[in-house]
This record gives C-alpha cells, structure tokens and sequence, in this order.
C-alpha cells in the first residue's frame, strides 16, 4: 500500500514502497597504498604556488597508445566488469598476502550500478561491501550491518568513484600481437612491459590488454608489478596483479533493491509555490500556503499519470488529507 498524507503548511507525502529499486563506502583500491600523509604546513610557512618535479621517462617502443582505460565505456547500454587486485609480498620483513575483487554490473536504461567488493586479508579480514545505485539514491551495505540510503551527489557517484577500469594503467608504446575472440567479443592484443607504463626502473612488470574492435573498451587486462619500496613505499616490496575482466557488453542486466534497503526517491510532481523541498528515502517534504483541499485536488489529478491508482475514498479535512493508492 502507499498513502499520501497531506499537511496544511507543511506539505507532506509519505510513501510505503513495494516495487523493486536498488551506499556509499570509503574502500581503497589499493591496499598496497601505506604513503604517510605529508606533515601539514604551519601558518608561518606559505605553501609553494607551483612544484615541478621533472624526470626522464622513456616509453614502450610499440605504436599503440591507450591512455584512458575508461575509453568506450559510456557508449555500451550495459556490462559487467570484475576486477581482482591481489598483493604477495612483506612489509617490514613480515609475509603480507592480500586480495580485493570489484564487481560492478551497470545499465543504461533504467540508469543503475550495483557493485560488490570482497577482500581477503590474513592480517585483517574484511567484510563484504554492497553498494547500488538507482532510483536517485546511493546504497549501502557492509557485512551484515542494515541497508543505508542517501541521495547521490553531483559528481560522486558510484561510477565516479569505483569504476573498475579507472584503477588500470594506461599505456604507452604497446606492441601489437594480434586478434583474438575474447569473452565474447572479437579484439585485438597487445602486450607491454614496465616502460610503457612509464615505470622503468622502478618496477618490472608484464601486461596484456585486448580491446574491442568495435567500441575500442577494454575487454580484458592482466599486469603483473614486481616492485620494492620505491614503488609501494617504505618497508613494502613484493608482486601487485590486475584481473580485469568486461563480460555482456550490450546484454540485459538486472540490477535489484534487497528487500531491506530503504526505498527510492519520490518523483512525484510539486506544487507550483512549494518551497524548501526535501527528497529523503521514502518521502518529499516541502512547504506551501496552498489549502489542503488544493492540494489533495492537486494530487488527486496527478497520482494517475505517475502509473499509482488511488484505492478507496480520500480523508480530506481542514488540516490534513489522505491519499491512499
């Protein structure tokens, strides 16, 4: 069932959603990253305005260039990527040994993402992470703890932030090696080593990526860096591996709410003088000095546009009204 309850003033709808919809957690790609922060400035000691730190790099010596691993993605109407990033080494001399597998389906039509992060870690084991979007609200969930909602922010979204392909390296100079039918789609291959990483001397690494004839994403990409604390940071050296892998380009993908995640937002239409509008989880908020019986006329005439049927007579009085449909 879902009422709509209308107050005079302060003008409220208040929904019990039952139809299907589908957080927000900080997770670091990389747990390898143990960089200490620099120590903050004091206020007697101006920042530099600019600090060029130069170095010569010397790139791979194939002709392919692929900068943006992220390149084709926004064309495709849905995929499935999985990224594995896994970590065997020590840090200070102790055996360190880690893993951290992104699974993101996406959709373009309802717009939605719904990503799964899962890590193993002797040391410190980590609980699973569920996190969606859809219906203008990010979810989250993490280990057994309950389902939390809150509304996607302009230029934070889920993709933004946790996008599987943008923790691949580009390249620079990769050396053709053919075509190749790769889950599913027909690409082409390319190898790489640490120069076309721009990482010569730093690391040692092996690479392949294969990139869709049509569509130029990446369909598949395997590296594996062997570096020291030149590269990981102090005390830290060992061998880093990403699994990329891109699955049902253009192919359905269904993207659910759990049952016990707070429901979308409400796209319900508002009243032409409402003010301090308020979207939350479940419910619109806002104020109006139009008189209840305007307004639940108002909605009286909109509810059937929005798909919603009104079921039985409406509680209309002086100071509050009630919809149910």
């Amino acid at each position: 069932m879902k009422y709509l309850l209308v107050k005079r003033f302060a003008f409220v709808i208040i929904f019990m959603m039952i139809a299907s919809s589908c957080g927000q957690a900080t997770v670091n790609p990389d747990p390898s990253a143990t960089a200490s922060p620099p120590a903050a400035a004091t206020a007697t000691e101006p920042l530099p305005e600019e600090l060029t730190i130069e170095r010569d790099v010397s790139f791979g010596s194939g002709s392919f260039v692929y900068t943006n691993p992220r390149t084709g993605l926004a064309e495709l109407s849905s995929y499935q990527a999985r990224l594995i990033i896994s970590f065997e080494g020590s840090r200070d001399g102790q055996p360190q040994q880690w893993s951290t597998t992104y699974t993101m389906l996406t959709t373009g039509d309802p717009q939605a993402r719904q990503l799964t992060i899962e890590s193993t870690d002797a040391s410190s084991p980590a609980e699973p992470v569920f996190l969606a979007e859809m219906d203008g609200l990010e979810y989250e969930r993490q280990g057994e703890n309950a389902c939390e909602a809150v509304e996607i922010r302009v230029g934070d979204s889920l993709g933004d932030r946790f996008e599987p392909a943008s923790f691949l390296s580009g390249v620079i100079g990769a050396e053709e090696a053919g075509s190749e039918t790769v889950n599913g789609v027909t690409a082409n291959h390319y190898t790489f080593d640490q120069s076309a990483l721009g990482e010569q001397d730093l690391t040692e690494s092996t690479g392949e990526l294969w990139v869709a004839s049509e569509g130029n994403y990446i369909v598949k990409y395997l590296l594996t860096r062997k570096g020291n604390a030149d590269y990981f940071g102090e005390g830290i050296e060992g061998t880093l591996t990403l699994d990329y892998q891109l699955t049902d380009p253009n192919q359905p993908v269904t993207i659910q709410r759990p049952e016990d995640c707070p429901p979308g937002l409400v796209d319900a239409p508002l009243l032409p003088d409402a003010s301090n509008v308020e979207k939350v989880p479940g419910a619109l908020r806002y104020n109006t000095s139009t008189s209840v019986e305007e307004a639940a006329a108002f909605y009286q005439q909109e509810i059937p546009s929005l798909g919603w049927m009104l079921e039985g007579a409406s509680e209309v009085t002086e100071s509050a009204a009630l919809l149910t449909h």
